[in-house]
């Protein structure tokens, strides 16, 4: 009975303060010792109230005035500097604030802040829980209304694409994914389809696919992408956005958008839940007093009422006065086991192998082997090449950093392998078009030399040395050669001694790899997947340009498992 008093006259005082909130930093008392608290967006408003009611009563001890100041932190940050050993937890380029106390949304981050000895000695296991959010799929619902698929029943498999067992294309979705980098929505969700595809070569197939398909949100406030949902389809774009978020963010979207409200589904298969759980890091013992008495204070009875007020669920799971309609439910959903620890991280390092920029050197076959027509009367090799090159290309993004190389035993100048294009980004100019028209064009309309043999070997290894040479950082660095794998030139260097040299030059703290896409089956295929294994790259045969796609995608999912890929695989 006490509770319920309480929590209606929280929500009163919340409607008389309006917007005059009472500030949480530290007020005006003597010799003050300060907890710094760092908090998750979404939640500073109940933080801020808290800290100001507790700033205000001016507690003593050993002589000092207790005080609390609230920062809004991203939770990614935090547990980062937590990791790392800092003090701090801020985001942007200015100094990061001390954290003596911090509420992410998320016990995610709690685990990717342990994940080091540093982290694991400063920031607790686990903490009490202050407010828990369950994820939904969310879209307008002038979109949901124009589609039957968003009925009753919506599973996590309708953000996948129709490749990887999503909902068909002609759904026209556009599903906007909360950066899982900055987001505790993204990371719980990418962690969500890791458990759902599986850990294998088909499963980091089908999550490349759905990398390379998804619009990434970044982080916004309370780190969801509802804001995404309020621009308009770019030009020719799917039409029918769809996201995953928050109760809690959808609640406050539909506040602030009473005539573009969503429609909701809590994913059929069970939703995942953020908790926010309240640690004390910091090492000072007086600041730990503060921290800890503060914390009486968010576990209250006035708390649970604000908690509530803001559109979370209690530490217990209790909801507010919800609408009932649109498919938000007050009483709690069917929920997912909890990730084990260690998922968050390894999670992260499977995104983080995806989204590494791409520095690649092209090297095309150019000898008379690519005039060879596997089918009488269809396409020649250098023609699948083409075509292939325009398909491959197009799927890279602007951040890619490619050049083209061409080779064969004797092009003009004497010289057995020729510099096209310079490495640079993609969209950059080259002469009165762009480098990636560029490549298109020289690949697709190369010609091949007659008479002359490949010098693949040979071209092969000044390439390679040409990216260890330059290698870069925060890229996948990588020689790209699409050849019909026939070495004839008796002047070449043997297969024995590339392998040689690439055993020798291959770093695995700076790796550089090959990837040999074999046109037609008139090459030597074991030597060439010897070759890149040697780098541990992948070799491909491929007897039809379409198979660019599958070759794509199945490169873009190695690097999940990178460098630890099982050979073959």
């Amino acid at each position: 009975m006490f509770g319920l008093m309480a929590a209606v006259l929280a929500a009163a005082l919340l409607v008389g303060l309006g917007a005059h909130a009472m500030m949480s930093h530290p007020s005006s008392c003597p010799a003050p010792v300060v907890a710094h608290v760092a908090v998750s967006s979404e939640f500073v408003p109940v933080a801020s109230r808290l800290g100001s009611y507790f700033n205000s009563q001016h507690k003593m001890r050993g002589g000092h005035c207790e005080q609390v100041a609230i920062e809004a932190a991203a939770p990614a940050s935090v547990a980062t500097a937590l990791a790392g050993g800092a003090a701090g937890g801020g985001t942007g380029d200015r100094r990061a604030p001390a954290v003596d106390a911090w509420i992410p949304d998320s016990q995610l981050w709690v685990d990717i802040a342990r994940s080091t000895s540093g982290g694991a000695k400063r920031v607790p296991a686990t903490g009490p829980v202050l407010a828990r959010t369950a994820l939904l799929i969310a879209m307008p619902r002038t979109a949901a209304a124009r589609l039957p698929a968003f009925g009753s029943s919506v599973g996590w498999d309708f953000l996948l694409p129709q490749s990887a067992g999503g909902p068909s294309a002609a759904l026209g979705l556009n599903v906007q994914f909360p950066d899982p980098t900055q987001t505790s929505t993204g990371l719980s969700t990418l962690i969500e389809f890791r458990n759902m595809l599986g850990y294998g070569r088909p499963a980091r197939f089908a999550l490349a696919r759905f990398a390379f398909t998804v619009q990434v949100v970044p982080g916004t406030q309370g780190g969801n992408s509802l804001v995404s949902l309020d621009k308009p389809p770019s030009r020719g774009g799917a039409a029918n956005p769809v996201t995953i978020t928050t109760e809690q963010a959808a609640l406050q979207y539909d506040t602030t958008h009473p005539q573009q409200p969503l429609a909701v589904r809590y994913p059929a298969q069970g939703s995942t839940e953020l908790t926010f759980p309240y640690l004390v890091t910091t090492t000072s013992r007086p600041a730990a007093s503060v921290a800890k008495d503060f914390g009486g204070v968010l576990r209250s009875d006035y708390a649970t009422a604000l908690v509530r007020f803001e559109g979370f669920r209690t530490s217990t799971g209790r909801a507010g006065h919800w609408p009932a309609g649109y498919g938000l439910k007050r009483h709690e959903p069917k929920l997912l086991p909890e990730p084990g620890p260690g998922k968050p991280a390894a999670a992260l390092r499977a995104w983080h192998g995806m989204s590494l920029g791409e520095r690649l050197l092209a090297l095309n076959d150019v000898s008379s082997s690519m005039a060879f027509k596997p089918v009488p009367g269809g396409p020649s090799l250098e023609q699948m090449l083409g075509h292939a090159a325009s398909l491959g290309i197009a799927r890279f993004p602007d951040s890619t950093q490619m050049g083209l190389w061409a080779f064969a035993s004797h092009l003009p100048g004497g010289s057995s392998y020729k510099q096209l294009v310079p490495l640079g980004p993609l969209p950059s100019s080259f002469g009165l078009v762009t480098r990636r028209q560029a490549i298109v064009h020289l690949a697709g309309t190369a010609v091949t030399v007659p008479n002359a043999g490949a010098a693949l070997y040979r071209s092969i290894l000044a390439a390679y040395k040409q990216m260890v040479a330059t290698y870069q950082p925060q890229h996948a660095n990588a020689v790209i050669v699409l050849t019909a794998g026939v070495d004839s030139p008796r002047d070449d260097i043997s297969s024995a001694s590339l392998l040689k040299e690439l055993k020798s030059l291959y770093n695995r703290s700076k790796p550089v790899n090959v990837v040999v896409i074999m046109l037609g089956r008139a090459g030597n295929f074991e030597v060439m997947r010897q070759i890149a294994a040697a780098t541990n790259g992948k070799a491909y045969d491929i007897t039809s340009p379409p198979q660019i796609r599958r070759v794509f995608f199945h490169a873009m999912g190695r690097r999940i498992c990178q460098p630890h890929c099982p050979p073959g695989r």
